[in-house]
């Protein structure tokens, strides 16, 4: 009898145990995945945190960027109308740390970088990404998508390959009311897949006013036509 109640109170103790173990698993945070791409996805976006030389990575900005990725492709493929939207890579968000300090980025570095242009975090941002990733670089194949901890600029996209993000964006989607960051992000994006800005001004689109009303916001029928003729654009 003795070693029947012994065994019994083993059995117990053990569910108990594997319980709160189970518990403690479930209510662990997801970790976060900071892996390099190794074989990107051809006609595919490739995002990246990119954390200044003399910043300290943030796994808020990290967390925040990812899950709107994550959301902006899922509302473009409902605003697309056809199942269609961008493809995302298994590691939707890649993490690097630039060669240079964060005000570098807001700076003239000089014509062979600026192109003769004003917008400097766009340019530094695309050199860096070039210099960090060598020959990997690629817009023909791939969109890119960075969002840099860096103070002084928000979405500064030039049409075409590249969308830039900087601090301000990472700080607003990291807080409690990340909608207009997100809907700067999802403009950002338009402008990395070839959407320019619009020529007359709209207040719904999210390529002009629409853009602080996201979610609810559109893309416009002749955005969705540019869209669908795009190799970046597939059904899901």
């Amino acid at each position: 009898m003795k070693l029947l109640l012994i065994n019994a109170r083993a059995i117990i103790c053990f569910v108990i145990i594997a319980s709160l173990l189970s518990c403690k698993k479930k209510n662990e945070p997801e970790p976060l995945v900071i892996t390099p791409t190794v074989n990107p996805i051809p006609y595919s976006v490739l995002a990246y945190l990119m954390t200044p030389a003399d910043k300290t990575f943030n796994p808020d900005y990290y967390r925040a960027a990812k899950s709107t990725l994550i959301e902006l492709q899922g509302w473009y493929k409902t605003h697309m109308d056809n199942n269609k939207t961008f493809v995302l890579n298994s590691v939707v968000l890649d993490t690097i740390t630039a060669i240079h300090n964060a005000n570098w980025f807001i700076n003239n570095n000089g014509d062979s970088i600026n192109n003769g242009t004003i917008n400097y975090p766009f340019n530094n941002t695309k050199y860096e990404l070039k210099q960090l990733l060598g020959p990997k670089f690629d817009t023909t194949l791939y969109v890119y998508c960075a969002f840099v901890a860096s103070p002084g600029f928000s979405d500064v996209t030039i049409p075409r390959g590249l969308g830039v993000l900087g601090e301000e964006i990472l700080k607003i989607l990291a807080g409690s009311f990340p909608d207009d960051a997100k809907g700067e992000t999802g403009h950002a994006l338009g402008h990395a897949f070839g959407l320019p800005e619009v020529a007359v001004p709209n207040t719904d689109g999210i390529m002009s006013g629409g853009i602080y009303k996201y979610p609810d916001c559109v893309i416009k029928p002749w955005e969705k036509d540019s869209l669908n003729a795009s190799p970046f654009f597939k059904v899901q």
